[in-house]
């Protein structure tokens, strides 16, 4: 017996009972209830189901659009195929569903359309929910991407978000968003990374710091270099009063580098390999506290083709129209770290100004900047967060909990995707 005769028994026998009109009421008044009621589940029910089919879309097209030398037959295959394979047994059962995917020169289309047969609506006598969905993606050129993640590691990410710690959720988000990207078209992406907390540890050429001299590469930490070097992506070469690891203030240069290489929080630049990014972002523990303008300096500086990162070539030029350059900012804080402003006052005012002028900076390079604002409590630091993102309503992400964090990073990587390979 299904579970609208169920009802319709039900209320039969209600309105034949003894107690007459009372109970001839009753149940007319309680049908419009039980109906909405019903209506909500089968609307949760069927949003549920159109994201799975959704989801399921886009597989099929994007697995279409980048097998390599494929015919357009052999891509409308290989989309149904995956399509078919990301819906789960029961995940569509008991529907009836059409799908065609319609290739061309450029890209993979992907149409859907599906009938859910409704429960408790059909006491209203709508008996089907139907829904129709798209996609269409990007067979892909030569197009590249140069991805830096400039991630903070200060000690309050090792707190509590919802129900999992910061970083960790972190950690999981970003190798997820790697996973994702590199499984469609490897030979196309470049990571780097930056994890900062109130300095940042790194190898750096040791004409590019206080004090050294002769060829070669210096390892250590360090903050930003004086204003206004720290504001650029250029190579400090004027002096001392450019450099980075300046002598101030004393007290950072007692306790050495040892907190940061221990927790593996070194700057990683530019490159293809995915399996060691994932390693050192597993290995990463938080430490110290927080500098965000120098965090985004750097990630400026692993970007670009006039930075300290491309001795050997390997960064594309802002011109080139093939490759396209996302810096990826999350933090849990506010500036606590003060940072070098004109005639060498620092001060941490002048760390929040430098984060506004490193954003527009870098934007005005052609950067695309995307930030994250974890649990971040004082407006300013989020209006400027906010305000850092290229685009402050679709890049720009406030994270309260890691299933929040989680979403923020998979909408990121649709954003990636979809510029690299969606074109719709």
């Amino acid at each position: 017996m299904t579970l609208t005769k169920a009802f319709s028994r039900t209320f039969k026998r209600i309105a034949k009972a003894e107690r007459g009109s009372t109970a001839v009421i009753f149940a007319l008044s309680l049908m419009p209830i039980l109906v909405a009621a019903g209506a909500a589940m089968d609307f949760v029910s069927f949003y549920n189901q159109r994201n799975q089919l959704q989801a399921a879309l886009d597989a099929g097209a994007l697995a279409g659009a980048t097998a390599k030398g494929a015919t357009n037959a052999q891509r409308v295959t290989i989309a149904t195929d995956t399509f078919k394979a990301n819906l789960s047994a029961d995940s569509l059962s008991n529907v009836s569903l059409t799908v065609s995917y319609v290739p061309n020169a450029k890209t993979v289309a992907g149409t859907a359309h599906v009938e859910i047969p409704s429960l408790f609506m059909q006491l209203a006598s709508m008996n089907k929910l139907e829904m129709d969905t798209h996609t269409e993606v990007m067979i892909p050129s030569d197009k590249k991407a140069e991805i830096a993640f400039v991630l903070d590691y200060s000690g309050s990410m090792t707190e509590v978000a919802g129900s999992q710690i910061k970083y960790i959720a972190m950690r999981d988000a970003v190798t997820k968003l790697v996973n994702s990207l590199t499984a469609a078209n490897p030979s196309k992406l470049k990571f780097g990374l930056v994890p900062f907390s109130d300095q940042v540890f790194t190898d750096l050429p040791k004409s590019t710091v206080y004090g050294q001299t002769g060829p070669g590469m210096w390892t250590g930490c360090t903050l930003d270099n004086p204003a206004p070097y720290n504001l650029t992506d250029t190579v400090p070469t004027a002096g001392n009063g450019s450099k980075w690891n300046q002598p101030t203030p004393a007290w950072l240069w007692t306790s050495g580098c040892g907190g940061y290489a221990s927790r593996q929080l070194k700057v990683r630049p530019l490159s293809n390999d995915f399996a060691g990014l994932k390693a050192q972002i597993a290995a990463m523990t938080p430490y110290a506290n927080t500098h965000i303008a120098l965090g985004v300096q750097f990630g400026y500086q692993l970007l670009s083709p006039n930075g300290v990162y491309n001795s050997g070539g390997a960064i594309a030029d802002y011109s080139d129209t093939n490759t396209i350059k996302y810096l990826v900012l999350l933090t849990d804080g506010t500036q606590t770290e003060a940072a070098f402003g004109p005639g060498g006052v620092r001060s941490i005012t002048q760390g929040e100004n430098n984060l506004v002028a490193l954003c527009d900076n870098a934007k005005a390079s052609g950067i695309q900047i995307l930030t994250m604002a974890v649990g971040v409590s004082d407006a300013a630091t989020s209006a400027r967060l906010q305000g850092c993102a290229s685009d402050p309503t679709n890049n720009f992400f406030v994270v309260n909990t890691a299933d929040d964090m989680a979403a923020a990073f998979d909408t990121i990587t649709g954003q990636i995707a979809q510029q690299a390979y969606l074109s719709k």
